[in-house]
């Protein structure tokens, strides 16, 4: 395949591949070839917890994004994921999440673990009930 100045596609790539690499644009030349495409819209960006998807996957074995994955966290263990960020507070919460814990973090996550780094709240309450039953129902 032949770009507009009829040079190939893969030659174009070859050589801008190190400089993609070499200022930190991607960490390999597989990263360097698929730079610049758009990728997959998330699962459940379209549901009630569209919102959340800018930071959490949602699906079952989803990716890490910029904050762990929701899947199955109604019930799960608060700060479960090894190696992330909690703030001190959330981690000495303890127990699991409740529906009524999470309606209180999603409405003001400062409020209900002081130190939080969620900064987005969702101040309308039947909002956070749509949303907590999405994150109930079995996903992906």
């Amino acid at each position: 395949m032949q770009n507009r100045s009829g040079r190939s596609a893969f030659g174009t790539v070859a050589l801008l591949a190190p400089l993609a690499i070499g200022f930190g644009l991607a960490t390999s030349a597989a990263d360097a070839a698929s730079y610049g495409t758009i990728p997959p819209v998330p699962w459940g960006s379209d549901s009630a917890a569209g919102r959340c998807v800018v930071c959490h996957s949602l699906e079952k074995g989803g990716p890490f994004r910029y904050a762990p994955n929701l899947y199955g966290i109604v019930g799960a263990p608060k700060a479960r994921e090894e190696g992330y960020g909690y703030s001190r507070s959330l981690i000495t919460k303890g127990g699991v999440w409740t529906e009524d814990d999470l309606d209180q973090f999603l409405a003001d996550a400062g409020k209900f673990a002081p130190g939080s780094t969620k900064s987005i709240r969702v101040r309308n309450a039947e909002e956070r009930k749509k949303i907590i039953e999405f994150l109930k129902a079995p996903s992906q």
